[in-house]
């Protein structure tokens, strides 16, 4: 009867772990007319009540008359906020790699030329809220994190969204895509908790029967 026990809690155990590894894609999770007529690209940071923080990259201005803007500044809306870092296609958008400062994150006084007409990829990173401790300071981290990626364009001086997508309850995203990274860590403590179980259970009744 107790092997039954095991095996039963084995299931449910695995089972509820999965239920808390797989995120899913947030409809809207990026979106430039959130403010109308701002040049905000808003990103959702906190998908149970819809609310959006996001980042500007304004034009600098034209070096020649005959040449469209290419030089911008990047500055972020004054409340959560959200990180933005310059990516590759299939990168995968997760905390670790952020942690370990993979890819050049957008901010301070630096200006960033795009070339006109040649989409690039930028990695997102906002939540809920800022993480502890407070006040925050930078490199911020985020409570219930979402993590999500936009392909933009310099279009003649106006940097605009052709594609994006955004996950919650994951641990990251690949850009370029909707492949979302699974979290292992609760799969693989349930089984380690059942195993465990099983074997501490095994090795009573052999001891029993010597």
């Amino acid at each position: 009867m107790t092997l039954k026990y095991l095996t039963v809690l084995t299931f449910i155990l695995g089972g509820s772990s999965q239920l808390f590894a797989q995120g899913y894609i947030v409809p809207y999770g990026v979106t430039t007319n959130y403010i109308s007529g701002s040049g905000e690209i808003s990103v959702i940071h906190d998908p149970a009540n819809q609310f959006y923080t996001g980042f500007f990259l304004n034009p600098l201005g034209i070096s020649r008359p005959s040449f469209y803007t290419n030089t911008f500044s990047f500055s972020v809306v004054l409340d959560v906020g959200v990180r933005v870092f310059l990516v590759s296609s299939n990168d995968p958008i997760s905390l670790q790699p952020i942690l370990s400062q993979n890819w050049p994150e957008l901010g301070g006084s630096p200006s960033y030329r795009f070339a006109n007409n040649v989409p690039f990829y930028v990695g997102l990173y906002t939540g809920y809220d800022f993480a502890p401790t407070y006040p925050p300071s930078p490199p911020y981290y985020y409570l219930d994190p979402v993590y999500g990626w936009a392909e933009l364009v310099n279009n003649q001086g106006v940097i605009q969204v052709l594609t994006y997508s955004v996950e919650y309850g994951g641990a990251g995203i690949y850009a370029g895509t909707q492949n979302i990274i699974t979290v292992p860590e609760p799969g693989t403590v349930a089984l380690l908790v059942a195993g465990g179980l099983l074997g501490a259970w095994r090795w009573r009744m052999a001891i029993g029967k010597i």
